[in-house]
């Protein structure tokens, strides 16, 4: 069961048009009939899935590579 906050969240939540066109958008690019995506495709599902999340991403130290062969 969800608490009453829980509950008001999800409210304001549903009431977030911007929110909702994000997850419209997650929805259609997830059933695109060839199952591919542009570049800008991709970074507007990225998008829509990194701000619905609540929780913000930790900083990761940048990792120097001394001995990189191509």
């Amino acid at each position: 069961m969800l608490t009453e906050k829980e509950k008001q969240e999800l409210r304001e939540m549903a009431g977030s048009s911007s929110l909702r066109e994000e997850f419209r958008a997650v929805e259609r690019n997830s059933r695109a009939i060839d199952g591919r995506l542009s570049v800008d495709q991709l970074i507007q599902w990225l998008t829509a899935i990194a701000r619905s999340s609540p929780v913000s991403a930790k900083p990761r130290p940048i990792v120097r590579y001394t001995n990189v062969k191509i």
